[in-house]
């Protein structure tokens, strides 16, 4: 399938469009294609607990869709709004079309500190605290680089600082290791997060999306 819009786009498809939130954090809301022209889109306006999704006129927003059981990506931005005979954005036809696998959860690439304490079964133990970075996070785990290394399967409790959360502190086990350079002790150790919270998870899929949103705007300056 090519990835023109006359391809991708059509009249009642649904999209999720991805906007900021008044809290900082990316909001996600289902929308349905209205109209489509060579230049724009009109799309039903996104409303939250009732009330209209605000955007300023000229402000870039990234949504989704599926085709055909492919998973779209695309950028796009508010050209006006009207409320008559259907309330509508009309924004710009969408570029930056890209077809993304539909993981778990969306995994973005950002460097936040960490700290690391090994465990025996459900024990922490006293140990010197590793310090380490993310390579990439996600609401299912994360990567991280560290002068350290530990067996698959293996158990950790691991603390991230979250800009706008605070430090989460799970449990987490190790699920990956790769040494992208051999000749260097740098580990990448992918983990993966147990018996964590909806509320966490949700704060912590929240600050991804809003990652997203800025970095796909810095492309755009």
């Amino acid at each position: 399938m090519s990835n023109k819009p006359d391809n991708v786009f059509k009249i009642n498809q649904r999209i999720v469009v991805i906007v900021p939130g008044k809290d900082g954090f990316a909001e996600q809301y289902h929308s349905r294609i209205e109209d489509i022209t060579a230049n724009s889109m009109s799309i039903a306006m996104p409303m939250s607990k009732g009330y209209p999704v605000m955007l300023q006129r000229g402000e870039v927003f990234f949504g989704r869709t599926v085709v055909n059981g492919l998973a779209f990506e695309f950028t796009s931005s508010l050209l006006s709004r009207e409320l008559t005979p259907l309330p509508i954005w009309v924004i710009a036809a969408p570029y930056n079309i890209k077809k993304f696998q539909q993981r778990a959860f969306v995994r973005v690439d950002v460097a936040l500190p960490v700290q690391i304490m090994n465990m025996e079964g459900d024990q922490v133990v006293e140990t010197p605290v590793i310090q380490a970075i993310t390579k990439d996070i996600s609401g299912g785990g994360a990567q991280i680089a560290t002068s350290h290394k530990w067996a698959l399967g293996t158990k950790l409790m691991v603390t991230i600082d979250y800009p706008e959360i605070g430090p989460l502190t799970l449990k987490t086990e190790v699920v990956r290791l790769e040494q992208p350079q051999p000749d260097r002790t740098l580990f990448w150790v992918g983990i993966k997060f147990l018996e964590i919270t909806e509320k966490d998870r949700s704060n912590i899929i929240r600050f991804i999306f809003k990652k997203q949103l800025e970095q796909r705007r810095k492309g755009l300056e």
